[in-house]
C-alpha cells in the first residue's frame, strides 16, 4: 500500500504541473457550463423543472473527466519513453502497483474535477442538485470506470502524441454515444439501443437523476454497478496487457 500511494503522489505531482492538463481538466467544463448555459437559456421554460445551465453541468461536466483520462494515459507513455518506468522497475513494486498509483492518481483528478466544476456552477448559476450524497456516489463511480478505462487505453500508446490521440478519439465516440454531445432521444433506434451497451450513457443518466431528482437506491444500483463492474474490468485487463517497456509492448 504504501507503495501505490507514493506513485499517486508522483504522478499527482506531475499532473498538476502540466497547466495544459490543468485548464482542460478544470477550467475548460466551466467555461463550457457558462457558453452553453448561456446559449440555450430560452430554450428551458420553467415548467421543465431545470435550468439551461443545469443540463449543460450534467453533460459537459464530462469534458473535465475526459481531459483528466487524456493527462494519466500520455503520463505512462512519457514514463515509458524517458526511462522512468525502468527506474520505476529495478524498485521492489509490482506492475500492479503501478497501474494501481496511475489509477488512484487518475481517480483524484476526476473527483477534484467534478467537484471544481460542481462548486462553480453552484455558486455562479445556482444549478439544481437534489441530493448531495448520491452525487458524491456517482462522482466516485464514474472516477472508478474513467481511472480503469484510463490503464486500459496506456497500453496501447507509445508517444505522448499517440496517447492524445487514441484518448480523446475513443472517449469522443463513447461520448457521441452516450448523450453528452447530443440528446439520446434525438439518436435513431439502432444508435439509441447500442448507447445501452456504453457505460458512459449510464454514468450520465445517473449524473441527471441524483441532480434532477436525488435517485433512490433502485434508480442508482444499476449506473453504479455497471460504471464500478467496467472500471475493475479494464483495471484487471489492463494489469495483464501491461509491459514495462514500450519495446516488449
Amino acid at each position: 500500500m504504501k507503495e501505490i500511494i507514493t506513485l499517486t503522489r508522483k504522478d499527482l505531482q506531475l499532473l498538476f504541473l502540466d497547466k495544459t492538463s490543468l485548464i482542460v481538466t478544470f477550467a475548460l467544463p466551466v467555461m463550457l457550463v457558462a457558453l452553453i448555459g448561456t446559449v440555450f437559456s430560452r430554450s428551458f421554460p420553467s415548467s421543465t423543472g431545470i435550468t439551461s445551465y443545469d443540463y449543460a453541468f450534467s453533460k459537459v461536466m464530462f469534458w473535465g473527466l475526459i481531459g483528466g483520462v487524456a493527462s494519466s494515459v500520455a503520463s505512462l507513455a512519457i514514463e515509458k519513453n524517458s526511462g522512468t518506468i525502468i527506474r520505476i522497475q529495478l524498485a521492489p513494486v509490482h506492475k500492479v502497483h503501478v497501474l494501481a498509483g496511475k489509477a488512484l492518481a487518475c481517480v483524484c483528478v476526476i473527483l477534484i474535477s467534478s467537484l471544481v466544476t460542481w462548486v462553480f456552477a453552484s455558486v455562479l448559476f445556482g444549478i439544481k442538485t437534489a441530493s448531495h450524497v448520491n452525487l458524491l456516489l456517482i462522482c466516485f463511480s464514474n472516477a472508478v470506470f474513467f481511472a480503469g478505462l484510463m490503464t486500459f487505453l496506456a497500453n496501447f500508446v507509445h508517444t505522448e502524441r499517440a496517447a492524445g490521440a487514441l484518448s480523446w478519439s475513443v472517449l469522443q465516440l463513447l461520448a457521441c454515444f452516450s448523450g453528452i454531445m447530443f440528446p439520446i432521444t434525438l439518436m435513431p433506434p439502432w444508435m439509441s439501443n447500442a448507447s445501452n451497451f456504453n457505460p458512459v450513457t449510464w454514468a450520465v443518466k445517473a449524473m441527471e437523476t441524483v441532480l434532477w431528482r436525488g435517485g433512490t437506491f433502485s434508480e442508482l444500483w444499476l449506473p453504479v454497478a455497471i460504471t464500478v463492474g467496467g472500471g475493475v474490468f479494464f483495471f484487471a485487463l489492463s494489469a495483464y496487457l501491461f509491459r514495462w517497456t514500450t519495446q516488449n509492448a
